[in-house]
């Protein structure tokens, strides 16, 4: 039965699911989501006549589903060649960019391949780059920037998650009407919207397959059918070369001195990259064109505003005695503590559980914004508690600073300030939206968590942590757990600070037991001195290879941190341990430059 035919039966005519989808309404509200809808209702009238089983129903749901999608996806499959030209070119510029290169000088190149082809991927289907997506670009390459300024690769890793969640972002604001979206209906539509990319992997090769059947690209399908039979036939090949491997030695070793210079390991890895590239950037910008997320957001504020008066108000009611007792005690210092505590013991503690409170109060305000339906007494009672996570928060703030004073930065507490700074500008806009609900929170909130992130990236804690440590050390009396602390446990961003310290190399041997210094020379420095003094030469702190003739005995055990080769080759890794124009990293070129003679 044809596809009109059950659709008949279902009491919906093909017309009244017609689309009209083309390349300049490719932003426009259609009404294929309507007419799915009134598929999966089926009229009483039509279920008399033709009754259906549940697993009929479901398939005809899914043809239609199927078949409006593909209606949608119409001008892809007409201009396949350009898109996929489009996504081979962002499949090369990711493969080369970024092969064994995750925080080289072309991460930015690449960002901007990607944003090149977001943009032309939109003008090609008639939707003009909106105000706001313009934003979203300039962000992606100051986070691509950014990643090749650090050598924090926890950072790095990051990196690629948010600009996957930003290119996520512009392509539902480009295709979206996102005015009324809110946080709930901007997550779940960044899930589905990936989850149906992936669904997409078989319309590439369907389309393709559809342009080589025209009459037109004979040649060009006869290219494909050949390279077809070459895939086919690499399982086979690969075991038929192992068993004549085995079955003669001269063979074997023939194969074996073919693939060491072909690198079938590495061929293969580039491959993959190459065939992830091309999918990825077709799927998504199909899954754009196809739209499966609904666009309009339900009404959920139904909720007795009694019961959020209770519930919240016995909760500010808490917070109000809370934060008088921080302002008399903490902020002015006033009040007699319990017994056995100081003013800076009390300060010292309780930030990180304030913190929690602080991130619980968001998530209550927005989920009463969200369930209850609007009320002026609760307006009031979520100022409140606004105004008083603000008092929270700078508590919290005081206390880690008196904190860091007395045991100094790390990771942990520097991110957590950064996240504290980073809230107190989010909640004049989560203050906002109680008493004007059309204030568009995700666009702010978006803002402010991509700037605060993008700082956070270009600061390079690394770098941060490892002066404020230097700060407090005494060289004449470090430690086993300072050494460790700054050679291991921070990121080759700390490298100036660390090289400050002037440390040698007997220094560093004598801290860390992982450090030896490389004794295969040590022989042909003290020959060389002997063979200067036997011919009366000058010494005067001459230098050889970068090593003084004065320390030669120690092979530059004395000489200030000749050691940071090693430091270089643990932090920078396999990629980098030979650094090109390539994979250029700007943070790891300082350790370098700190190598005396330069590396």
């Amino acid at each position: 039965m044809g596809n009109s035919e059950e659709s008949v039966r279902m009491g919906v005519t093909v017309k009244d699911i017609e689309l009209a989808d083309l390349p300049g309404d490719a932003v426009k509200q259609d009404s294929g989501d309507a007419q799915l809808d009134a598929v999966s209702r089926e009229s009483s009238g039509a279920a008399a006549a033709a009754p259906l089983s549940e697993s009929e129903r479901y398939d005809l749901e899914q043809r239609e589903k199927k078949r409006i999608r593909d209606e949608r996806l119409q001008p892809m499959k007409r201009n396949f060649p350009y898109f996929a030209g489009l996504s081979l070119f962002f499949a090369l510029a990711y493969t080369f960019c970024l092969y064994r290169n995750p925080g080289g000088i072309t991460y930015p190149l690449f960002v901007a391949a990607a944003c090149l082809c977001g943009v032309l991927a939109c003008r090609k289907l008639g939707c003009r780059v909106k105000r706001g997506s313009w934003f979203l670009l300039a962000a992606a390459m100051a986070l691509g920037i950014g990643t090749c300024r650090t050598a924090e690769w926890f950072l790095v890793a990051v990196n690629g998650l948010a600009l996957v969640l930003l290119g996520c972002v512009f392509a539902l604001h480009q295709f979206y009407n996102d005015d009324a979206w809110n946080l709930g209906k901007y997550f779940s539509a960044i899930f589905q919207y990936l989850f149906h990319a992936v669904g997409l992997l078989a319309v590439p090769f369907q389309h393709m397959n559809s342009w080589l059947g025209q009459r037109e690209n004979g040649r060009m399908r006869r290219a494909a059918v050949f390279g077809a039979g070459i895939l086919i036939a690499a399982p086979v090949l690969a075991l038929l070369v192992v068993l004549l491997g085995q079955a003669d030695v001269v063979f074997l070793n023939f194969v074996r001195e073919i693939l060491g210079l072909l690198k079938p390991l590495t061929i293969l890895h580039i491959g993959f990259m190459v065939a992830f590239g091309f999918l990825a950037m077709y799927c998504l910008v199909g899954c754009s064109l196809a739209r499966p997320v609904k666009e309009e957001t339900v009404d959920r504020r139904k909720g007795e505003p009694l019961m959020a008066i209770a519930f919240m108000g016995s909760i500010a009611l808490v917070y109000m005695a809370f934060c008088a007792i921080q302002i008399f005690y903490l902020f002015l210092g006033k009040g007699r503590l319990p017994e056995g505590y100081t003013y800076s013991s009390y300060a010292r503690q309780g930030f990180f559980q304030l913190l929690f409170v602080a991130c619980l109060n968001l998530v209550m305000v927005l989920a009463c914004l969200k369930f209850i339906r609007p009320s002026r007494v609760v307006n009031a009672i979520l100022t409140l508690i606004c105004g008083c996570t603000y008092i929270m928060l700078a508590s919290a703030v005081l206390r880690m600073l008196l904190y860091v004073r007395v045991y100094h930065l790390t990771y942990l507490r520097l991110t957590t300030l950064w996240f504290m700074a980073m809230l107190a500008v989010l909640l004049p806009g989560v203050a906002l939206v109680v008493w004007r609900p059309k204030f568009h929170l995700f666009r702010f909130g978006l803002a402010v968590v991509t700037v605060f992130y993008i700082g956070l990236v270009w600061a390079k804690p690394g770098e941060i942590l490892g002066w404020d440590y230097v700060h407090y050390l005494n060289r004449a009396h470090l430690t086993e757990e300072d050494a460790r602390y700054l050679l291991h446990e921070l990121s080759a961003d700390a490298a100036p600070a660390i090289a400050a310290m002037q440390l040698t190399g007997d220094e560093v041997e004598k801290l860390d037991w992982r450090y030896h210094g490389p004794q295969a020379e040590v022989g042909l420095a003290v020959a060389e001195t002997a063979e200067a003094e036997a011919n009366g030469a000058e010494m005067n702190g001459a230098e050889t290879d970068g090593k003084t003739l004065d320390g030669a005995d120690t092979n530059g055990a004395e000489v200030p941190n000749a050691w940071m080769e090693w430091y270089y080759n643990q932090h920078a890794g396999s990629n980098y341990r030979k650094m090109g124009l390539r994979n250029y990293n700007f943070a790891l070129a300082k350790v370098k430059a700190l190598i005396p003679g330069g590396g």
